[in-house]
């Protein structure tokens, strides 16, 4: 089942969902995209999160459960991605995505706090809070 797990900047909730995903799966079928990428060459997490806020955890949480998500790339989502995948699910508040995202029809949005500038106990919490939605949704083939 191919999935597209969206946030806002793809640099947090959609990258540790599609690093759970991809694992528990045994596949590469899950990938990730933000709602507004703006730096130009697919920033590598391990570099963005070396620029961004000193109290960003998003590594350090993955580390300690033995995924090491730093390589992995930056994409801005694009209207056609959407028909490349059973579920797009976006944790991206709707505020910030677009009216195109939420009107498809294999749309699926979960309320999942942004763990940006958050402590590293808040970002460990966010992390298994996916980590059990994925998981879910593994189990049973259906993101809702």
């Amino acid at each position: 089942m191919k999935i597209l797990f969206v946030c806002h900047s793809n640099i947090g909730r959609s990258q540790m969902a599609k690093a759970f995903y991809n694992r528990l799966t045994d596949t590469e079928d899950a990938d990730a995209a933000g709602t507004s990428v703006k730096e130009i060459g697919q920033t590598l997490l391990g570099r963005k999160q070396t620029s961004t806020s000193k109290n960003f955890y998003l590594l350090d949480v993955m580390n300690d459960i033995g995924y090491d998500i730093s390589d992995a790339k930056r994409e801005p989502l694009d209207q056609s991605m959407l028909n490349k995948y059973e579920w797009v699910i976006n944790m991206a508040s709707p505020h910030l995505s677009p009216e195109w995202l939420k009107e498809a029809n294999n749309y699926v949005y979960w309320d999942v706090k942004d763990p940006r500038g958050q402590d590293y106990e808040t970002t460990a919490h966010v992390r298994d809070d996916i980590f059990q939605r994925v998981e879910r949704l593994v189990q049973t083939g259906n993101p809702v």
